[in-house]
């Protein structure tokens, strides 16, 4: 299997908040090629760990150190199915000794696509008390939580370079296509909360 020009990635992300629990995120791009042609899945899976571990680097120093990555897959969407290329091995070295915001206690981002009513959320569970006074984030969370939105929504060149561009995105299922992001990305100064109403998804 590989990828060529309009087929999509998907990255699943599981850690372990210390005693809290499971945590989960999924991320989606867009394979874009001016010329179509067969791009590897062991290429894919190296672009995937990129992408996510520079998206989890700005969040590291705010994020306690049990909190454990447990799996990284990548998948392809084929038809209906999302089929599994590979694990990958994003970095993951969180720093902050504080103790872990309750569960479901989690940082928020957001990620606009060009379509009005279509966008992306990831929330950030394992934060540290020490992030947020008086139930804000930090300004250095809040430069953090910015920097991660940026690196999860910015389209990126592929391990072959400008041939194969990733652009991230999430599945629309009100327009029926894959969405792409805009530049616009926001995070949220209150921390949220959001409790797991089906496998896969947020904290």
């Amino acid at each position: 299997m590989s990828f060529t020009h309009l087929d999509v990635m998907k990255v699943d992300l599981r850690w372990q908040v210390g005693s809290i629990g499971l945590a989960a995120n999924v991320f989606q791009a867009l394979c874009t090629q001016d010329n179509p042609h067969a791009y590897s899945d062991v290429n894919t899976i190296t672009d995937a760990s990129g992408w996510i571990t520079r998206i989890l680097e700005p969040i590291e120093p705010h994020v306690v150190v049990n909190c454990e990555l447990l799996d990284c897959n990548v998948y392809k969407k084929v038809g209906p199915l999302w089929n599994l290329i590979g694990p990958a091995a994003p970095v993951f070295a969180p720093e902050s000794i504080g103790d872990p915001l309750p569960s479901g206690v989690a940082a928020l981002t957001t990620a606009y696509t060009y379509t009005s009513k279509v966008l992306g959320k990831k929330y950030w569970p394992g934060m540290s008390e020490t992030a947020q006074t008086a139930g804000l984030w930090v300004v250095g969370v809040l430069a953090a939580l910015l920097q991660s939105a940026i690196e999860w929504a910015t389209y990126f060149d592929s391990t072959e370079g400008s041939t194969t561009v990733w652009h991230p995105g999430v599945g629309s299922l009100k327009m029926g296509n894959f969405q792409i992001f805009s530049p616009s990305v926001a995070v949220r100064d209150v921390p949220a909360y959001q409790r797991r109403r089906k496998q896969g998804v947020g904290v």
